[in-house]
Parts: structure tokens; C-alpha cells; sequence
């Protein structure tokens, strides 16, 4: 207990000296920072024989130093200021990098515009391969392709229904897709373009029912004589041609159904 007491009274004795005889304020600790971790640690230790001792009047008396808080605050808000600093400087930083990369991403965007609009249909629709399930903001090349895309595609369902309608169409689908493959760029533009083709008819045909009426009657006639002469495939044949088969969806809209009877 004795070696206690004199350790105890040495760390006073320390922290006396250390402190000026305890009259040094935070506002000194802020601008003597190495003298404020020498006080802390002599609080530290201090506190320490303390408990060491079970000297609980003591240890509140530490608690309550005016000094020993001044110097633990000036630290603290030392490290508040630096952690302030640090993160300001680093916000700027983003800030900064983010600044660079819009205006990077806005001029990659206007050149990809430029360049999607004018290339080949094959070529564009292949850009889709490289544009999957992103994680964060789209590129460039990947958002003018979405945006694009449809414009695009019934721009070039339309050319290709300019050059072939019908049956010639679903001729063309059937070959095109079965040299070039059903993933092909072709093959889902003619796929999109057959649809497209027969329920355009199918709308224009409901829209007009004398028109309808000749294409129907024309249709239920032909299939008659097949039937009466007992030519089967060529009846089914012509019953799933595009001609017919639009008619008669058209024909539905007016409660026909078959081809059996002429419209009226």
C-alpha cells in the first residue's frame, strides 16, 4: 500500500508539473496538442492507481478534473475536426469525379446516337449482346440502344414490308430464318414484320367491308370448289393462306366465321 501511495503521489506530482499547476483550459490544449496527450496519459494513470487503491473519493475527484476534461476535449475535437476534413475533402473528391464522368457520359452519349442511327439494322440489333443486366447507371452505348431499339425496329419492319407482303413475306420469314438462324437479327425482323403485316391487313379489311367482302367471297369461293372436287390439301391450303386467313379474322368482327358461306 505504501509503494501505492508514493506511485499515486509521483503521478501527481507529474501531472502538477505537466499541467502548470492545473491552469491550462481546453483553448490551450487545442494548441498544444502533444501536451494534451502527456495530460491524458497522466489522467490515465492516475485514474488507474485510483481504482487500483479503491480510493473511490479520488477517483471521483479525477472524474471531475477540470484540466483532465479540458485535455481529453481538446483532443477530441482535434480528431472531430480531422474526421470533418477528411470527409469534406473526400465528398469534394467525388463530387469532382462524378462532374468528370457526366460530362464523359454525355459526350459518349451524343457520338453513340449518332453512330446507332445510321448503322445497319444486323449491326444495331447485335449491340443488344453486349447491354445485359447492368449494375449501376446504363452506358452510354447500352441506353441510346434502348431508347432506340423499337423506333429502329419498326422502321425496319416497314422497309421490309415495302419489299414483300403476304405470303411472299412468310416465304421470306421461312427461309431467312432457317439459313440464318432464329437468333438472327433477320430472322426476328421478319418474324416482327409477318405479324405485323397480318394484323395491319386484318385492321385495314374490318375498317372496309366491301373490301373485305370480295377478298372473303373470293376466298370462300375458291375453297368450295376444291371441296366440291374433293381436293382437300389444296381447300386447307388456301383456307391457311394470308389472303384468306386475314379475311376470315376480319370476318370474325361481323360474326362470319368459315369460310362455308359468302358474306352478305
Amino acid at each position: 500500500m505504501k509503494l501505492k501511495s508514493i506511485l499515486f503521489g509521483l503521478s501527481i506530482m507529474a501531472i502538477s508539473a505537466n499541467a502548470g499547476f492545473f491552469d491550462h483550459d481546453k483553448v490551450y490544449y487545442a494548441s498544444h496538442l502533444d501536451n494534451a496527450d502527456e495530460k491524458i496519459k497522466d489522467c490515465k494513470k492516475a485514474m488507474a492507481i485510483a481504482r487500483i487503491d479503491k480510493d473511490k473519493e479520488k477517483v471521483i475527484e479525477l472524474m471531475k478534473d477540470e484540466e483532465c476534461k479540458a485535455a481529453f476535449d481538446a483532443v477530441r475535437e482535434h480528431k472531430r475536426k480531422i474526421r470533418k476534413a477528411k470527409y469534406e475533402a473526400e465528398q469534394k473528391k467525388r463530387a469532382e469525379e462524378k462532374a468528370k464522368a457526366d460530362a464523359q457520359y454525355e459526350i459518349d452519349y451524343k457520338e453513340q446516337l449518332e453512330l446507332q442511327k445510321k448503322m445497319p439494322y444486323a449491326e444495331f440489333y447485335k449491340i443488344k449482346d453486349s447491354c445485359g443486366l447492368a449494375i449501376g447507371r446504363v452506358s452510354a452505348k447500352c441506353k441510346v440502344y434502348q431508347e432506340l431499339k423499337l423506333k429502329r425496329k419498326d422502321q425496319a419492319m416497314a422497309d421490309l414490308i415495302s419489299q414483300h407482303q403476304g405470303d411472299d413475306l412468310i416465304a421470306y420469314r421461312e427461309k431467312t430464318c432457317k439459313e440464318q438462324g432464329y437468333q438472327s437479327a433477320n430472322c426476328d425482323l421478319a418474324m416482327g414484320a409477318t405479324a405485323k403485316d397480318e394484323q395491319d391487313t386484318v385492321k385495314r379489311l374490318s375498317g372496309d367491308k366491301e373490301a373485305l367482302k370480295k377478298v372473303f367471297n373470293e376466298c370462300s369461293s375458291k375453297v368450295a370448289a376444291y371441296q366440291k372436287k374433293m381436293k382437300w390439301n389444296k381447300a386447307n391450303a388456301l383456307t391457311q393462306s394470308f389472303k384468306c386467313r386475314t379475311a376470315m379474322a376480319a370476318a370474325r368482327n361481323f360474326g362470319v366465321f368459315g369460310l362455308s358461306q359468302p358474306m352478305k
